[in-house]
Order: C-alpha cells, then structure tokens, then sequence
C-alpha cells in the first residue's frame, strides 16, 4: 500500500508541476500556444481547407498558425491594418510577423468610416502599415456598414481623396474593395478603371465588363483554411490574374 501511495503521490506532484510548466510557458513563449493546440487536437484547424487562391483576415480569426497556412494552397493574405483614424486592428503586428515569417505575400487594408476626415484615416493607415513591410497593393474597403451617413457623391469625393493620397505616398494605386451590388451602385463609372476586388457569396463570379483591372473576387465569408479557427474569407483570382497583378511597389518614404 505504500508503494501505491508513494506511486499517486508522485503523480499527482508530476500533473501539478506539468500545468505549472505549461502556464509559465504560456506567459512567455505565447506563439507556442498554437504548438500545443495542434499536439492535443490534431490540428488548428478541423475544417478541410477550403478552395482558395488568397485569404483576408483581422482579429476575428484569432491567434493563426502562420506555420500551417503556409502548408495550403494560400498565395497571399490581406491583413486589417485600421480602421477610421486611430483603430489599429489588435492582431496586425503579430499578423504581419507571422506571414512574413513564414514567406506569404501579404498586404494591408484599411477599413473606411463615415465619423473622422479623410486625411487623418490615411495618416493612421500610413503610420501603421509601412510600405516597406508590404508585399502587396494597399487595399481600401469601402462597405456601407462603415460609410453609412454619406451620399453618393460625398463617398466618391472621399474615397478619390484617400486614393490620391495612396497614389502618392504609396506610389501605386490600391485595390478598392467593395461588395458587387454597393459598387454598382454608388462606385460604378467613378473608379472602374482603378483595380477592384469584389466581393459576392455566390458560386458564380461576378461580371464587371467595363472594369479594366479586375483582379479579385472575395468568394465567402464562411471559408476555412488549416491554421485558422473558425470562418475566413476566401479570395479567388479572376481569369488572367496572377500574383504578380497585385503586388505593389516599394517607394522610397517621403521626405
């Protein structure tokens, strides 16, 4: 009987120490969290990978595997940078890290807003996503939820300013992001000739035959892809865009 009380004890000394270690652990080594997910539960992710050629996400997904996106068929990702003039997206940083670590493409997006100026949207938006630290073209997305106060004409006078400044401190134009049936509706014959990246849950992609560039096409919001807990949105190439159509320049910052 001894032995077998010796035997608990020691086990149940070696449990205790074991959850201590491990929350220590995690106090310092947090990017390690996704290591032990993975151990316990198989995978981040119990969703098969869903179709895909790029994906676009923000703190909503929550802590990412970089390690096991990387492993799919993802070619590039959009990080949210911010939001109006002074949100900054609280997984940005470690986003931006972990995809670049890991050698994913990535650009950055800036979510409009109704409630602040144009110029100090564009300065928070500059100040936390860094041309030298981007990949891709900038993306601005335009959505009702966040626009929602202006007319037609003071979103399009809005949106031309916050373009022109990209053009110039970015040296490229951005990609416009915006849902089909709000483009044709506020944005069509203003900014056709810009590059665009549509979204539309539907299993057909949307036609836009006067657009000139085309280039992405935002598939579902309901998208699961190895690394990422829960929904992502899936981003598809239209025909005849590769990679190479939305990557952005590297201008030397203004003095």
């Amino acid at each position: 009987m001894k032995k077998l009380s010796y035997f608990i004890s020691f086990v149940l000394i070696a449990a205790f120490l074991l959850v201590v270690g491990i929350a220590v652990h995690d106090v310092f080594f947090p990017d390690d969290q996704l290591l032990l997910s993975a151990i316990l539960n198989g995978s981040s992710s119990r969703e098969p990978s869903s179709d895909c050629d790029g994906i676009d996400v923000s703190h909503h997904q929550g802590l990412i595997d970089w390690e096991a996106v990387s492993a799919t068929k993802v070619q590039f990702v959009f990080l949210k940078a911010t939001e109006g003039s002074t949100h900054v997206d609280r997984r940005f940083a470690r986003n931006l890290r972990g995809a670049r670590r890991v050698g994913i493409p990535v650009g950055a997006y800036h979510f409009l807003n109704a409630k602040s100026t144009i110029a100090s949207q564009f300065a928070n938006f500059y100040e936390h996503a860094s041309p030298s630290e981007l990949d891709l073209l900038p993306v601005v997305d335009v959505e009702w939820s966040g626009v929602r106060g202006w007319s037609s004409q003071q979103l399009q006078d809005s949106l031309s300013l916050f373009v022109r400044l990209v053009e110039e401190y970015y040296g490229c134009q951005p990609l416009i992001y915006a849902d089909e049936k709000f483009f044709y509706r506020h944005l069509k014959g203003h900014f056709d000739s810009y590059p665009l990246f549509i979204a539309r849950y539907q299993k057909q992609q949307p036609q836009l035959p006067f657009a000139r560039r085309y280039y992405l096409w935002q598939s579902s919001e309901k998208g699961h892809v190895a690394g990422i807990s829960g929904h992502v949105d899936l981003d598809m190439f239209t025909p005849g865009t590769t990679i190479d159509d939305i990557r952005g320049p590297h201008p030397v910052p203004p003095q």
